[in-house]
């Protein structure tokens, strides 16, 4: 039968694929059988090249992949012609191979394997433990700021969280705060991702002025880059980045308006490899992103990386 077989590692989860026998089949194999189990697993290889590594007759090793073949546990991947020969390449079914000791299941949480590394190393202050280090800041949805704004994008801190969930556990205590509980309690001295532009989130405010690519709204409602020197006003248009501040890390998350911000989620959650893939955990991080209707329904599904 096979299972999945789960190892987790200063918090990350890694499978293989595992095909469990009885103990008697799983005995009835043999030593030398599974020496041939092996050294198929170590390379896509054919009896021939498994009998020069083995110092075994060819003979034998036609034996042993009966064996194996019979118990389901290899298969053949192509096949290749060498002179006059037909030469059959076989592989494991499964990545490892045991048997059960005892019987029955434990319940468990189902390990999230899908999220992709890139991800995990983007948020990995955050997530690299066995539970959420530090704080989600969205901003109030009251009146509140220089400007007397009511947040519009607090509640797409529930799409990132479902997202870091994959990566680990809640502390015990709240991990999200409202920007003004932040201000209130001076609760600066944490890793903190921060929901929203400087005009709904005053937290945001304070770490815009130390951005290299930052909000700016003297003129007009713009991000400028002081990297390239260019300016995006459009619409759905978002900012993605990583500063250290305080020292400790700060992530960015915020649109010129609510639907940016829900674009820069969109794209941390559904588009990790496209977003994060020069992600350097020792270097800032700048992201500008468009958010784009492909379908023509209204709401965005795509991401296009301006900078």
């Amino acid at each position: 039968m096979s299972y999945r077989l789960v190892k987790t590692d200063e918090g990350r989860t890694f499978t293989k694929d595992i095909e469990v026998l009885d103990r008697d089949s799983l005995g009835g194999l043999g030593e030398r059988t599974l020496e041939v189990l092996e050294a198929v697993g170590q390379q896509r290889t054919y009896p021939k090249k498994i009998a020069e590594s083995l110092g075994i007759h060819e003979q034998k090793v036609y034996y042993h992949i009966k064996k194996l073949k019979d118990a389901g546990l290899i298969e053949v991947v192509k096949k290749e012609r060498k002179g006059s020969a037909l030469c059959k390449f076989y592989r494991p079914k499964a990545d490892a191979l045991g048997f059960q000791v005892t019987e029955g299941w434990k319940k468990s949480r189902e390990p999230d394997t899908k999220v992709p590394d890139e991800a995990f190393e983007f948020f990995s202050e955050f997530v690299g433990g066995d539970s959420f280090k530090g704080s989600i800041v969205v901003g109030s949805p009251v009146e509140h700021g220089p400007f007397m704004t009511a947040s519009r994008d607090g509640h797409y801190a529930i799409q990132l969280g479902l997202f870091l969930g994959g990566f680990c556990s809640l502390e015990n205590r709240f991990a999200v705060k409202l920007d003004t509980e932040v201000k209130a309690e001076k609760a600066l001295d944490r890793n903190l991702i921060l929901i929203g532009g400087p005009i709904t989130n005053t937290v945001s405010r304070d770490l815009n002025e130390v951005l290299e690519v930052r909000f700016d709204w003297e003129n007009r409602w713009k991000i400028y880059s002081g990297r390239t020197g260019k300016s995006y006003s459009e619409e759905n248009v978002g900012l993605i980045a990583k500063v250290e501040d305080r020292n400790y890390k700060r992530i960015l998350l915020s649109g010129l308006d609510f639907r940016g911000t829900k674009t820069c989620i969109l794209a941390a959650t559904q588009q990790p490899e496209k977003i994060f893939d020069d992600y350097v955990s020792d270097k800032q991080f700048y992201r500008v992103i468009k958010g784009l209707d492909r379908d023509g329904d209204g709401k965005t599904d795509d991401v296009e990386i301006l900078e």
